[in-house]
This record gives C-alpha cells, sequence and structure tokens, in this order.
C-alpha cells in the first residue's frame, strides 16, 4: 500500500503541474486575447515546474529512506567480494 501512495503521489507531482499550465494558459489566451505563441511559455514553464516539483519529491525520499551515514543516498554495503563471484568459485573447486 505504500508503494502505491508514493507511486500515486509522484504521477499526481508531474501531472498536476504541466495541466494546469497548458489548461489555464489555453484559457488565458483564449479569454483575454493574448498571441497564440504564449502557449509554447505556458507549456514550457510547466514542464519546467513539473521537473522541480518531481526533483525536489524524490530527494525527500531518498533523504527519507536514507540509512547510511554519508547522507549520500546510498548505503555503504560490507561483505566480502568472493560472496558473489561463481567463477571464483568454480575455479577453486575444479582445481581441488
Amino acid at each position: 500500500m505504500a508503494v502505491y501512495a508514493v507511486a500515486s503521489q509522484i504521477g499526481f507531482i508531474v501531472i498536476t503541474p504541466l495541466l494546469v499550465f497548458v489548461i489555464g494558459g489555453t484559457w488565458l489566451v483564449d479569454k483575454l486575447g493574448w498571441p497564440d505563441w504564449l502557449n509554447i511559455v505556458f507549456v514550457a514553464v510547466g514542464i519546467i515546474s513539473m521537473s522541480v516539483g518531481a526533483m525536489n519529491y524524490l530527494k525527500k525520499l531518498i533523504a527519507m529512506y536514507d540509512n547510511s551515514e554519508s547522507g549520500t543516498g546510498a548505503s555503504e554495503i560490507k561483505h566480502d567480494k568472493r560472496d558473489h563471484d561463481y567463477y571464483d568459485q568454480y575455479s577453486k573447486s575444479k582445481k581441488l
């Protein structure tokens, strides 16, 4: 359920600013008689707003679920590099 909530919120953050600027910009151009090229400006502002909102939300998610002490978002996994090396284990067993 938590994954669904995060996914739907990201979708809402991405779609809402774009729709508001496109529909609102079209309405303003039609209602106030502004030039048609302003629709392109409204679409560009909507895309920029959508990108900034999604990036800010993703940064907050990373900070919320970050378990590392460095705060970089990537938790440091400490394990022996030989643990997952199939070929190394295969070659050792073949020599024996």
